[in-house]
C-alpha cells in the first residue's frame, strides 16, 4: 500500500465515531421499519370491539351493583356470566335476555363497601364480553 508524501489519513478515534453514529443511524431505521410493520400487522388481525354492547353506567350501593347495558344492535342476547373482582356471581333471574335496541338493567346483589373499587365483567352467550371498573 502506498502512502502519498503529506496526506493524513483520518484519525482513528473520528473513524470509530462514523462507524458508531452510521450504526446508529441504521439501527434506528431498522426499528422504525419493523415497528411499523409489526404495529399494521396486528390492526389487521386484533378484533375489533363490538359496538352494539356496552355499559352505559354503573351505580353501586351496599347491597347490590346495577349495571346498566345498551343493546344498539337487531338482535338480543343473553348474559352467560357475571363477574366482580374476578369472583363469579349469581344474577336474578338466572337467565338474563337484553333486548335488541334498548336499555337494560341487571342487578348483582353482594355486600359492597364504600372506598372499594369494582370491576365488573359481563360475558354473553355469544362470547362477547363488557367490562366496568367503578368506585364506591
Amino acid at each position: 500500500m502506498r502512502i502519498f508524501n503529506g496526506e493524513e489519513a483520518v484519525s482513528p478515534v473520528l473513524s470509530v465515531l462514523l462507524l458508531v453514529l452510521i450504526t446508529l443511524g441504521v439501527g434506528i431505521l431498522l426499528y422504525n421499519f419493523v415497528m411499523g410493520t409489526v404495529r399494521n400487522v396486528t390492526e389487521k388481525v386484533s378484533p375489533q370491539p363490538f359496538s352494539s354492547l356496552s355499559i352505559e353506567n354503573m351505580s353501586i350501593n351496599s347491597t347490590c351493583i346495577t349495571v346498566y347495558i345498551r343493546n344498539s344492535s337487531n338482535r338480543d342476547f343473553t348474559i352467560d356470566r357475571v363477574y366482580v373482582n374476578d369472583q363469579p356471581h349469581d344474577i336474578p333471574p338466572l337467565t338474563v335476555l337484553i333486548p335488541k335496541n334498548s336499555t337494560w338493567k341487571v342487578y348483582i346483589p353482594g355486600s359492597y363497601t364504600i372506598g372499594t373499587s369494582y370491576n365488573v365483567k359481563i360475558t354473553f352467550t355469544s362470547g362477547h364480553t363488557l367490562m366496568y371498573l367503578k368506585r364506591y
